[in-house]
């Protein structure tokens, strides 16, 4: 199964967003939850989840620096922003840091499960299953095949 991880500085949005969405009907499970960007960067270094909602505005690290911090060392990992800041430039600074949707709160539930559907599409295409050991997930696609092509010089 596909690991999600919630990040939001609101309670109620981390406790709607596990309960109400059928996770399991996406090959997903929540596997952590955190309240600020640092905590949640400090959870996702340590449990690799293969996508992440998250909100912008939080206490400690905002999330666009938490995307920032984690992006190089995790780069097959789906985010969906999810904010209630309409401003426009947020929004350009979450594309430009490569996540897959930028949602306004309040979400409706087809808007949450596109996202879903596009995340996992992603991983699926990546080759990503959702059953892959930690280490695999987390040295991405691309750096494993840089390491098979180097280990093939070698020999």
């Amino acid at each position: 199964m596909y690991k999600v991880m919630i990040v939001d500085d609101e309670p109620i949005i981390v406790e709607g967003l596990s309960r109400s969405i059928a996770w399991e009907k996406w090959n997903c499970k929540v596997a952590a939850t955190a309240h600020d960007g640092l905590e949640g960067k400090k959870i996702i270094e340590e449990i690799h989840p293969d996508i992440v909602f998250m909100d912008i505005c939080m206490p400690e690290m905002d999330g666009l620096a938490m995307i920032a911090a984690i992006h190089s060392q995790f780069p097959d990992l789906e985010v969906c922003v999810l904010t209630g800041y309409r401003d426009f430039e947020y929004a350009k600074e979450a594309i430009r840091l490569g996540v897959t949707r930028f949602l306004l709160k309040p979400s409706n539930m087809d808007e949450l499960e596109e996202a879903i559907g596009k995340m996992c599409g992603n991983l699926n295409r990546k080759g990503i299953t959702g059953d892959e050991p930690k280490r695999d997930r987390r040295m991405g696609k691309r750096r494993k095949r840089t390491r098979r092509a180097h280990r093939a010089a070698l020999s």
